[in-house]
């Protein structure tokens, strides 16, 4: 089979953004913010819709993390350059889970951004 790749601009790199447009699905992310007015805090919740792909770490990935936070749920997310821009801190929910962006690898000279975000704490009733 015979891949065809555009090449960034600036590097040899291959321009990842067609590979993901073949793995990627219509995805629905809920961004949490918070405001202070006149003394409150305000409670923002803002919908960002985008393409891209949401899996688990894979046991690799969850090896090089401490012992402690091994059996946390991690996810991974690629999405295409300039979709979805979250930053490290953010949280957001998905599927009714909350999530904290933990960190972000900007690829976006080759068409891409891959952040790893952990299931965020949740106070129970």
């Amino acid at each position: 089979m015979h891949y065809r790749y555009q090449l960034a601009s600036l590097t040899d790199m291959p321009n990842m953004a067609n590979t993901l447009s073949r793995w990627q699905v219509p995805l629905k992310l809920v961004r949490l913010t918070q405001k202070v007015i006149d003394g409150d805090r305000v409670d923002q919740e803002t919908i960002v819709t985008f393409q891209g792909v949401w899996q688990p770490l894979s046991n690799e990935q969850l090896q090089s993390l401490p012992e402690n936070m091994r059996s946390w749920e991690w996810v991974w997310i690629h999405a295409v350059a300039g979709t979805l821009n979250l930053n490290t801190g953010d949280k957001v929910k998905f599927n009714n889970k909350r999530y904290k962006v933990m960190s972000l690898k900007d690829y976006s000279l080759n068409g891409f951004i891959e952040y790893n975000l952990v299931r965020d704490y949740e106070q129970r009733d």
